[in-house]
């Protein structure tokens, strides 16, 4: 084969790859998704044992990062205003750095929703429409972790999430990180009525 043919392949072998990735792309932010709608979230205060609990940011980012670096290797920092992740993920040959930031509120279940303000994949800030779609239709994430990409937010269904296999659930009473106020409530299921 020659020299010119050789060339003649990569190149169209180049410009198909180059095609498949922005009708890829292109397909996922046209792609008009259906809102999620959100669970009705009840607990009876007569099964539980409830547990009033107020801390500080700086105590809550110590106790995060402990469960984080065990299960990933991303970093969470909550900050002044902000709920701020980063880490590396592999793109090619190399690490680049992610890091997205996200205005925390509490629903009125207790629940928490996660609003993201930025998302960025090294110097490149991408939109957080297209990148909620990504997450929500190639990520495998917990069944209390739902996604909604129209109404750009991550609904973080605490009540459903287990710690330690334990019967113990979580209902955040109220954020507010620039006041540095945060209180949740423990709850311990019980067999009583």
């Amino acid at each position: 084969m020659s020299i010119k043919t050789r060339w003649k392949i990569a190149f169209f072998t180049l410009l198909g790859g180059i095609i498949s990735i922005i009708i890829m792309v292109g397909g996922m932010v046209l792609s008009t998704d259906q809102p999620t709608s959100l669970p009705n979230t009840f607990m009876d205060n007569k099964k539980s044992i409830q547990f009033n609990i107020s801390t500080y940011k700086e105590d809550l980012n110590k106790l995060l990062n402990q469960y984080v670096n065990i299960t990933t290797s991303y970093k969470v920092h909550l900050k002044n205003d902000v709920i701020e992740f980063k880490g590396f993920v592999p793109v090619l040959s190399e690490k680049v750095q992610v890091k997205i930031t996200f205005i925390p509120k509490a629903s009125n279940s207790g629940d928490l929703i996660l609003i993201p303000k930025s998302f960025s994949l090294g110097k490149l800030n991408l939109p957080i429409s297209s990148v909620l779609k990504l997450v929500n239709s190639s990520v495998k994430l917990p069944e209390w972790i739902i996604v909604q990409p129209v109404n750009k937010t991550i609904y973080v269904e605490l009540q459903k999430m287990r710690v330690n296999h334990s019967p113990m659930k979580i209902k955040v009473n109220h954020i507010n990180l620039k006041k540095d106020d945060i209180s949740f409530k423990l709850l311990f299921l019980t067999d009583h009525q």
